[in-house]
């Protein structure tokens, strides 16, 4: 297959674009052609271009809204589809998604958007989510197939009647499997770690407010990730008196020795689709805490491998670390199960294949609607 992959930004590194480059990395070694379409250049196409992988930059391509812009963007895509003449094309977050999909509509293109957490989820302030909703419904029709990372954005899909579910499918997110069993620990002191950019969407003010409680705990709280509320938050930790158990670490090309040296992982969110943090956490066998929104119900069951936590509750959040502070045979018994979690459902492999095989069925059906129509024809 010729596969054209598209996404808006190339950084900051998120979980879309890391699903996108897991993704594009598996198919090129299974033999498929695959080149990526994105904004400007940056962290992701460095990492695809260290791969030897095609990378058209197209720099119309940009998150706000500008109808001459989006119309300039829109032009320069379907010139570059036209020129390529892909089998199939997958984009990913919210302005390629509707750009790619126009452009595939009108060039008869097979297509497949991956809704990485709707729009219009739950959790998303004010007007902007009925906004979003109305755009979804729109787009629609212009939508040939649809991957969602969750069960629950399949749901949201099919009960908003953005597309029929027989146009859905559900594949999972996928993680490399990072567990280094050599890299040592810290003694002593247990090292609690969120990955996740400052903004709205990640509450790491419901963190703060638990760690107030843990004050005097011998532990230590890893925050990697940047983002526009990154400084508001280093101020916030010296407001609230705990900034001796925090280190802010901004952004890291190095995530996977900072998951090694974890005992624990959380990510305390509004909303979500489906976290690739957390299937990366996963992978290091460590015990996942996270807020119930989204698809993270379908990741961490409740005192299995993890504890979902109500959003917005740090007493419970609390309650939750301080049993695992306390009982190092809890963290290592639902560690354990974590990576058997990891290693049945939320591996790259397992996104991989199941994505392959989505986009082979997309291409069986378009050639057999061809053929009928052309008997038809006849």
């Amino acid at each position: 297959m010729k596969i054209i992959q598209v996404i808006t930004l190339s950084e900051p590194i998120g979980g879309a674009q890391m699903v996108l480059y897991n993704n594009t990395e598996a198919m090129v070694k299974n033999g498929h052609e695959v080149l990526v379409m994105v904004g400007q250049k940056g962290t992701l196409t460095q990492r695809l271009e260290a791969l030897n992988i095609k990378v058209v930059c197209i720099p119309s391509l940009k998150r706000e809204i500008s109808p001459k812009n989006d119309m300039r963007c829109y032009k320069a895509i379907k010139s570059t589809l036209k020129q390529e003449r892909p089998d199939i094309v997958i984009s990913h977050s919210s302005k390629a998604g509707i750009l790619c999909r126009l452009a595939c509509h009108k060039l008869d293109i097979p297509n497949a958007f991956t809704v990485h957490g709707w729009s219009f989820t739950p959790g998303v302030k004010g007007l902007k989510r009925y906004v979003y909703l109305a755009m979804e419904k729109v787009m629609g029709r212009f939508s040939d197939h649809l991957i969602t990372v969750s069960q629950f954005d399949f749901d949201l899909g099919t009960k908003n009647k953005i597309v029929p579910a027989s146009r859905m499918r559900v594949i999972y997110n996928g993680s490399p499997d990072f567990l280094d069993a050599d890299t040592p620990k810290e003694e002593g002191r247990l090292n609690i770690l969120m990955t996740a950019r400052f903004s709205y969407q990640k509450d790491h003010l419901t963190l703060f407010k638990a760690l107030q409680t843990l004050k005097d705990e011998p532990i230590q709280v890893d925050l990697v990730g940047h983002g526009d509320l990154f400084h508001h938050f280093v101020e916030l930790a010296k407001a609230m008196e705990i900034d001796h158990l925090i280190t802010f670490h901004g952004e890291s090309n190095d995530i996977p020795t900072f998951l090694n040296k974890s005992d624990i992982f959380v990510l305390t969110s509004r909303f979500e689709g489906l976290p690739l943090s957390i299937c990366e956490a996963m992978s290091v066998g460590v015990p996942i805490i996270a807020s119930d929104v989204g698809g993270v119900h379908e990741m961490v069951q409740d005192g299995h491998n993890g504890y979902l936590i109500p959003k917005e509750d740090p007493q419970y959040l609390a309650k939750k670390l301080l049993g695992l502070i306390q009982d190092r045979d809890l963290i290592k018994k639902l560690g354990e199960n974590s990576r058997k979690t990891f290693l049945e459902t939320f591996s790259t492999h397992q996104m991989a294949s199941a994505t392959e095989q989505y986009l082979e069925e997309i291409l069986e059906k378009k050639s057999a609607n061809q053929q009928i129509t052309k008997h038809i024809g006849q």
